[in-house]
């Protein structure tokens, strides 16, 4: 496995256990698969621990105004403990709660959760409210966030997203999409407008490894249309 891939998950790792990369630099020599295992198992520690206490706080929100729940959730709980209480809420009730607070409040929210414990609350959110917390996560370079959500969300929202995201933020992203069969499936969604600058940004930032990973899995029509853009990097 790449030295890349080992990075991110590293950065995954510590994002988790809210802790510095540099103490978990002992890691570094271990397989990926091994740290992916670690980071699913800690995930599932960390986000099932107290779970009485969470499905609780959960449950507060339902019975309070909706506007007052927004407000308690903002001002009480610190993105990591909303996080893991949006792992037990009912869905229909996270998506109302979501779609009060702040987009601000979801990018905070964002890098914290668990994507698969919060695909169905994703999946019902209004997609004007997926794209601004997408623009935002890009600004902040939140790019590992925006890759495990890209794992779970519908295609045609994600090519909603795509056209609020500057070039580099699509490309780092990119590289760091576990799946590359999802990852390729996504660059076929870009406009023919905006190939040119993806392949000029993949020059600057060295990510060609992006476009191999995508290869084996584009359409031939995908495959014909990216070579024109990308030239020698797709073979």
């Amino acid at each position: 496995m790449s030295t890349t891939e080992t990075r991110v998950e590293i950065t995954r790792l510590a994002s988790l256990l809210a802790c510095p990369e540099e103490s978990l630099a002992m890691l570094a020599d271990q397989p990926v698969d091994v740290l992916k295992e670690l980071r699913d198992k800690l995930t599932d520690r960390l986000f099932d621990a107290n779970r009485d206490i969470l499905v609780g706080l959960a449950r507060t929100t339902k019975i309070v105004p909706g506007g007052v729940a927004a407000k308690i959730a903002t001002v009480a709980f610190p993105p990591q403990l909303a996080a893991r209480v949006a792992g037990v809420m009912e869905t229909d009730a996270a998506v109302s709660l979501a779609s009060r607070v702040p987009v601000p409040f979801l990018a905070d929210i964002a890098p914290k959760l668990d994507p698969r414990r919060v695909t169905s609350i994703l999946h019902k959110l209004p997609p004007q409210l997926l794209v601004d917390a997408g623009k935002l996560l890009g600004e902040r370079a939140e790019y590992i966030a925006m890759a495990d959500f890209v794992a779970v969300l519908p295609l045609e929202q994600i090519g909603r997203t795509l056209g609020v995201l500057s070039d580099e933020a699509l490309v780092r992203t990119g590289q760091v999409i576990e799946d590359p069969a999802r990852l390729a499936a996504i660059l076929e969604l870009i406009p023919a407008g905006r190939l040119p600058g993806i392949a000029e940004t993949v020059r600057l930032l060295d990510a060609g490894d992006l476009v191999d990973r995508a290869g084996p899995h584009l359409s031939a029509e995908g495959r014909a249309r990216l070579s024109e853009a990308f030239g020698s990097v797709l073979g």
